[in-house]
């Protein structure tokens, strides 16, 4: 469909801190592997800001990944990539943790004695799987409070269906707070009368992969959230297989790869934190190298969509190159912003973006389209005639998917036969793969 023309990310392009994880990983995960070990890293590097030549403002290196399959199809091994690479960050966490605990048995012991009790602890914690909106306020603004600027958080978790329990308040507010959440500077306000509650202007960044099955993403992305923007803040990648699949199994990792991540690792905390506990300078990497290509990429997309007019195209095309820009520059900063890594950097960028893209698209494209029409008062099969009217009596469906590519209508194919022939009824199946117009 674009003019771009999209080479494969290989190993090759990785720098060697991703490589080992692409190379140890089964074929069937080794995208989503790279994809969760890159977000870990850009979560380690929080001090790490960039200038998307689109927007006013630094951008902070968050990116959310959801990691969507039936049970026993490898969502497993990412588990074990996110401890594998932020086991220094959950030990740091884990430390806080404890000087909460202590100072709760503290108050349990002193009672109503509490006027020779010490301030509460400014505890930062930054990996969390489920939290309520009072907490998560309360961190983020122990983190100001303690080194005067914000960090990122790291959202994991190995069920959606997790995230998704609760009442709707607790829901709306997790969406509230993930818009804002995506983009460095913008504050989310919390006020109530609650007395244990915790009122405060907090600016919360973070990162997450989370996976689950379709059930609970249709619970977790909702209407609301696919034209609100949450689904376009999402990367969605798909782990199915075949009935019979092998379960996916790791490679061995050698301890020079071993080697290599946990000084990877030691480096950016290093970059992070200083010795006497304060936070390190942010540092910008200048990545204005890639705004030409950034331009190319959007144009062709800018391009498709003016000729098939595809809201959820032009909806979506936006947040996909600006995550895929953001992973691009922790890319790039991985092979230590060498200049002979450009190439490398600029084909991961307009893969990503792609990929960010077609996922986005084939999840949440159509039942996009389907709102916006719905919210503008057009029936919202009325652009379906027109590719329906521009096929022959008979068709096959390989016709259908011609013309679906040559008017770039961002829809499968098969969605507008399933529509025409089961729900609408306005053709029959005259053998298999080969359709007749009634109409």
């Amino acid at each position: 469909m674009s003019k771009v023309n999209i080479k494969p990310i290989k190993a090759g392009d990785m720098p060697p801190a991703l490589r080992c994880i692409w190379n140890i990983s089964p074929e069937k995960t080794r995208v989503t592997n790279m994809l969760v070990a890159l977000i870990c890293y850009c979560t380690l590097a929080t001090r790490l800001r960039v200038r998307y030549k689109f927007d006013f403002g630094l951008h902070m290196l968050v990116a959310n990944l959801l990691v969507i399959g039936p049970s026993g199809c490898g969502k497993s091994i990412v588990r074990w990539v996110v401890d594998f690479i932020l086991t220094s960050l959950q030990e740091r966490d884990q430390t806080e943790r404890r000087k909460e605990q202590d100072y709760k048995d503290m108050c349990r012991k002193m009672g109503k004695n509490t006027k020779d009790l010490p301030d509460e602890p400014l505890t930062v914690v930054r990996f969390m799987q489920n939290i309520t909106i009072p907490k998560l306020v309360k961190r983020a603004d122990f983190m100001v409070r303690r080194y005067g600027e914000p960090l990122s958080f790291f959202i994991f978790a190995d069920e959606l269906a997790t995230l998704t329990k609760g009442s709707g308040r607790q829901r709306d507010e997790m969406e509230a707070v993930g818009r804002t959440a995506y983009m460095l500077g913008e504050k989310y306000i919390r006020e109530t009368l609650y007395q244990d509650g915790y009122n405060a202007m907090v600016d919360i960044n973070w990162s997450s992969v989370l996976c689950g099955q379709e059930y609970a993403l249709s619970r977790y992305i909702t209407d609301s959230s696919i034209t609100g923007g949450d689904a376009s803040r999402n990367i969605i990648v798909r782990l199915d297989g075949e009935l019979g699949d092998d379960a996916p199994v790791l490679k061995a990792m050698t301890d020079e790869e071993k080697a290599l991540i946990a000084s990877t690792v030691n480096r950016l905390m290093n970059e992070t934190y200083t010795e006497d506990d304060k936070l390190q300078p942010t540092h910008e990497v200048d990545m204005r190298w890639l705004d030409k290509d950034v331009d190319r990429w959007c144009d062709a997309q800018r391009e498709i969509i003016v000729k098939g007019g595809d809201m959820a195209h032009d909806s979506f095309y936006k947040r996909s190159s600006s995550t895929a820009f953001r992973l691009a520059t922790m890319f790039y900063y991985l092979w230590g912003e060498k200049q002979e890594a450009q190439k490398h950097t600029r084909r991961f960028y307009y893969w990503a973006a792609q990929f960010i893209l077609d996922g986005q698209l084939g999840q949440w494209g159509k039942r996009y389209n389907e709102l916006q029409l719905k919210a503008s008062g057009k029936d919202k099969e009325e652009k379906m005639p027109t590719l329906y009217d521009q096929l022959p009596k008979r068709f096959t469906r390989d016709q259908v998917n011609m013309l679906v590519e040559q008017l770039e209508l961002g829809t499968a194919a098969r969605q507008f036969i399933h529509r025409w022939l089961k729900i609408k009824k306005w053709i029959v199946a005259v053998e298999a793969d080969v359709y007749e117009k009634r109409y």
